[in-house]
């Protein structure tokens, strides 16, 4: 250097204002596409990445741009990037997939969010599931849940700084099949931990090798599961993860070495799930019989009044939910894997029918004085009517999206669906719709039909709406986080909401819809269930295989009794004060209400 630039660059050292810095260049370029017109909480998410990624781009020096428009994925537009992330959505038209293969293949990186790799066998992209390491989708967990993730690879830099274990925002996890890691060119980088099994209200995740954040290092991608809903930028770790992947695919994406065959696992359990209601076992005030889904069997085990086995009635594939006509004696059977509903007279106890409704049958709602039945249906918006006497059905556009609880009362039928804020109301005379607001993502319905009240339990706003089923009018009541039970002492007016995060029920005083108190129960608490004569409540905790029982008088806990596996379903007898509760596998466990003493029952391995 010349003397004349140092003494130049000495003043202007000196001149210049502390702090002044030469303006930066930008490390690299990041192209974002997100679509609107998606799903509602796949477009939250979107919106809260483009807001995220933005503020990283500004701290960190690097150019990010966000479009809506997919026709800029093309050579063009793409050549000026060095990272293209799909937020919510993948590409349809064969323009822009060709366009992106293209990228790929010459150097460029990818990220994908959750539903950004979704592919199935409509895709029609073979190229993109070998890019994906071979992963097809095949089910996933509903509802979102938060969920512990392991680190697998702490040497790398997507995962430098991070802890060997954190807890996911919720989210809605996917599986697929084969397992990525499977694949000798995928390295994975986080995996579910099997602890969290089983997991889910309605899908449930049971077992198996979940990778969750991976790269196929034939190219420079990074795939995450996270992505559905407002919560997946909550959690400081995932969002050091997700700043880190952007970082390394941004500057060239360098790998470690791939880990020898001998390293690599040659098998990996799959993983597995189940779909279930919390109404997969109900009672027949009428004649005193419990009746109960076994959906590995596709059969209803039939019980008497204090729990002992009846009979098993054979009915269609995946039974998941009951609803029963105590006027008429007839057992409602929605079959998930047949897509009908079974008929059952319960004078007999014998499939007199099957109803045929469509795709994926889950909810089913009686309502008694028009004799009529709602039948709700997985990714459908129409509800199927059956009619009581002759078992005509007709499809209601309701509009109810995905209904995850259906009730009836006081001559009309209330659905409630986790991605519709408003809950539906079909009026049994006429099967007119009317609608509630009810609030953020609603997961369960009560009702009190002595003061015409609705409690709807919303489990991303962790609160209750309280309506009034004559004016309407409503007020949201506050629980613990994410409520997914709700259910009412018909005597005391009490309302009983479970808390599945905050590990509680919240008791609600009927009168004035006031919080009495908050009492802390097992381990994410997913049912629940009420004897009015005596006051006991009883929580179901699924993943700890217990049932927690409450003096429902002086809102304490009584005992906690291990039960059968996964309990997930309750029914109480308040005649015999017998309380049943039903296991992911069919299996059945009777609580006596007064000696709190527990009898797992006896129920045959084969149908009749």
């Amino acid at each position: 250097m010349s003397a004349r630039r140092f003494l130049l660059l000495l003043w202007l050292a000196v001149l210049l204002p502390t702090g002044f810095v030469f303006a930066q260049q930008p490390r690299f370029k990041v192209l974002a596409f997100y679509s609107e017109t998606t799903e509602g909480d796949h477009v939250q998410f979107a919106h809260d990445a483009v807001v995220f990624l933005a503020d990283h781009a500004a701290r960190e020096h690097f150019t990010f741009d966000a479009t809506t428009r997919w026709e800029d994925l093309n050579d063009q537009r793409l050549k000026d990037y060095q990272l293209v992330i799909w937020l919510n959505e993948s590409p349809a038209r064969a323009e822009q997939r060709a366009a992106f293969e293209r990228y790929m293949q010459h150097g460029g990186a990818w990220l994908g969010f959750h539903a950004a790799a979704y592919n199935d066998k409509d895709t029609n992209w073979p190229w993109f599931v070998e890019f994906l390491g071979g992963a097809v989708f095949y089910t996933n967990s509903w509802p979102p849940l938060p969920a512990g993730l392991r680190i697998d690879d702490q040497a790398h830099s997507v995962t430098a700084g991070l802890p060997p274990e954190f807890e996911s925002p919720a989210n809605e996890w996917y599986v697929w099949k084969p397992s990525p890691r499977l694949n000798r060119q995928v390295r994975v980088f986080a995996t579910f931990d099997p602890s969290n099994y089983p997991i889910g209200f309605k899908d449930i995740l049971t077992s198996g090798d979940l990778p969750v954040v991976w790269t196929n290092t034939k190219y420079k991608m990074l795939y995450m599961n996270m992505g559905h809903g407002g919560k997946i930028f909550t959690s400081p770790t995932q969002n050091q993860l997700i700043d880190n992947a952007v970082n390394w695919l941004g500057t060239g994406a360098a790998q470690n070495p791939v880990p020898t065959t001998a390293e690599r696992p040659t098998t990996s359990p799959e993983a597995n799930g189940i779909r279930v209601s919390p109404n997969g076992i109900v009672l027949n005030g009428q004649t005193g019989k419990f009746y109960a889904v076994n959906t590995k069997k596709d059969a209803v085990t039939v019980l008497d009044a204090n729990g002992r086995f009846l009979t098993a009635v054979p009915v269609g594939k995946e039974p998941g939910s009951i609803a029963v006509n105590p006027d008429t004696n007839r057992i409602y059977v929605a079959n998930g894997g047949s897509d009908t509903v079974a008929v059952i007279d319960g004078a007999i106890d014998r499939v007199i029918a099957n109803v045929t409704v469509g795709d994926l049958p889950y909810t089913v709602a009686v309502n008694r004085a028009a004799n009529k039945i709602y039948v709700s249906r997985t990714f459908s918006d129409l509800t199927e009517v059956i009619d009581g006497k002759t078992n005509a059905v007709q499809a209601l556009k309701a509009g109810a999206g995905d209904a995850v609880a259906s009730v009836s009362v006081d001559h009309s039928t209330y659905s409630i669906g986790y991605e519709n804020p408003q809950a539906t109301i079909i009026e049994g005379s006429n099967d007119q719709i009317s609608r509630i607001e009810a609030g953020d993502h609603p997961w369960a319905i009560a009702f009190n039909a002595v003061n015409n009240k609705a409690y709807i339990a919303n489990s991303g706003g962790a609160n209750v709406a309280v309506i009034d089923t004559k004016s309407h009018a409503t007020r949201l009541v506050n629980t613990g986080e994410i409520p997914c039970a709700v259910a009412l002492d018909s005597v005391s007016g009490k309302v009983f909401v479970t808390n599945y995060a905050s590990k509680s029920v919240t008791v609600i005083e009927g009168g004035n819809d006031s919080v009495v108190t908050n009492v802390t129960v097992g381990p994410r608490p997913q049912a629940i269930a009420i004897d009015s004569r005596d006051h006991r409540v009883y929580v179901a905790s699924m993943h700890s295989g217990t049932i927690t029982i409450l003096d429902g008088t002086k809102n304490a806990v009584l005992g906690t009794i291990k039960t059968n596996k996964a309990p997930f379903a309750i029914a109480v007898n308040e005649q015999t004060h017998k309380a049943l509760v039903l296991g992911l596998d069919g299996d059945i466990t009777a609580i006596d209400g007064e000696t709190l003493a527990v009898s797992p029952l006896s129920i045959p391995d084969s149908k009749e």
